[in-house]
């Protein structure tokens, strides 16, 4: 008779991600209200009850889910910042792209990230510092905005400018109302209007 090895915590890992990446299929999909923890466990080849084992609930499967994606987000988006030599204008547009890149690379996140609110979202836990940390980085091109002199209601209008069309455009492509590579022409156009100005 054989025994089955205990799970190694890269075994761990692995299988939570995978769950996931199902969990964050079927809620883009259906609305994460619509999905019950059955059905991620049907969609995985698994019995209902083992996703209880990992996650206590289909709402910490969500914020798991949402909490990966706002690090990952912010991860990419800081190093394109970093990564990005010359003023702050060519690393703002590094960033769109990077912004971009993800929205596309991990449309179902994408959508829970912004699209779903918890109530953990403003709290202290794992779920709002991962928040806190993407609203941080998306808060970069402000912030050197009111570094260099402009007025700060000026300067958070206009991030909230930019991010607002880099999401619009970004969604408009995604559900194609818009022809590939809108989002990226969006993004030239941002990069072209003089924003920076007092």
């Amino acid at each position: 008779m054989s025994v089955s090895r205990p799970l190694s915590q890269d075994d761990l890992a692995r299988f939570k991600a995978e769950l996931c990446d199902v969990a964050a299929r079927l809620f883009a999909e259906h609305g994460a209200e619509n999905v019950s923890m059955r059905q991620i466990a049907g969609a995985m080849g698994i019995s209902p009850m083992t996703p209880y084992r990992y996650f206590a609930s289909r709402d910490e499967i969500l914020a798991a889910v949402r909490i990966r994606g706002f690090e990952a987000f912010a991860a990419e988006l800081e190093q394109a910042y970093a990564d990005t030599p010359g003023g702050s204008a060519a690393k703002a547009m590094a960033a769109g792209r990077a912004y971009i890149d993800f929205a596309f690379a991990n449309a179902n996140t994408y959508r829970l990230m912004f699209e779903v609110h918890q109530q953990e979202d403003s709290g202290d836990g794992a779920l709002g510092a991962a928040v806190a940390r993407a609203r941080a980085t998306l808060s970069v091109y402000g912030t050197e905005l009111i570094a260099r002199g402009i007025p700060r209601a000026r300067a958070l209008a206009m991030e909230t400018l930019v991010w607002s069309t880099l999401h619009g455009a970004v969604m408009l492509e995604m559900s194609r109302t818009t022809p590939p590579g809108s989002a990226q022409e969006a993004l030239a156009l941002l990069g072209q209007m003089k924003l920076h100005q007092p």
